[in-house]
């Protein structure tokens, strides 16, 4: 059934008439990481007047993570789509590289730019330069070096970078994904609110968004 609900938000007629409103979540911690999601959708007529009020409930099954349910009208974001690749799901499908940054670069602010430049090319901002490298003044010019944790994806960015500011990137070590715990999440899956005539699912404008393995979805008349 959560086809039938993908399909449903997805109609023009639905975001021009009709909305979704998240009425409450609940999550469970444990081998599953059960996560429920309840919804009420109210369609409408070309005047605004009530048809039909529905509830739908969205239950993810092996949760990482759920994020940017900030209001009940969840308006413009009301097309779901299930996404397998995005960078939000990089770190539960790829191996990680533990790199060294030999060398403090010449011009660290424009270093940190370039840096965060290619993020938002790569990335559309899903992912935060400050989740794989920091302590940038403190440690990395006092030492010269740092070291840091990336998936492949993320490697290509630093990389490019890198080279530019003939800074000397090293992989000193491949966790595959098998290896990688928690994190060996291939199955991850992303299900995202959003709403690609506002702004494109792989750039991060705060669309709410579910990361599991699998969704199913019921509908209450």
């Amino acid at each position: 059934m959560i086809n039938e609900l993908i399909e449903k938000t997805n109609k023009e007629e639905f975001y021009q008439n009709d909305n979704i409103y998240l009425i409450n979540t609940k999550s469970e911690i444990g081998e599953l990481n059960i996560a429920e999601f309840n919804f009420l959708i109210e369609e409408r007529d070309i005047y605004g007047n009530m048809k039909k009020s529905t509830l739908w409930k969205i239950i993810s099954n092996r949760t990482i993570e759920f994020k940017n349910f900030h209001n009940s009208n969840l308006l413009p974001y009301v097309k779901i789509k299930i996404i397998d690749n995005h960078p939000l799901l990089w770190n539960f499908h790829e191996d990680n590289y533990e790199c060294v940054l030999n060398g403090f670069p010449k011009k660290p602010n424009e270093f940190i730019g370039d840096l965060h430049f290619e993020f938002e090319n790569s990335t559309g901002n899903w992912l935060n330069l400050n989740e794989f490298i920091h302590n940038i003044n403190e440690y990395y010019k006092k030492n010269n070096s740092t070291t840091i944790s990336i998936p492949k994806s993320v490697r290509v960015i630093f990389e490019k970078v890198c080279l530019k500011h003939k800074v000397e990137l090293n992989i000193e070590n491949i966790i595959k994904i098998h290896k990688k715990g928690y994190t060996n999440r291939p199955n991850a899956k992303l299900l995202i609110f959003g709403n690609e005539d506002v702004c494109p699912n792989n750039y991060n404008l705060f669309q709410p968004y579910i990361i599991a393995e699998s969704f199913m979805a019921t509908k209450i008349e």
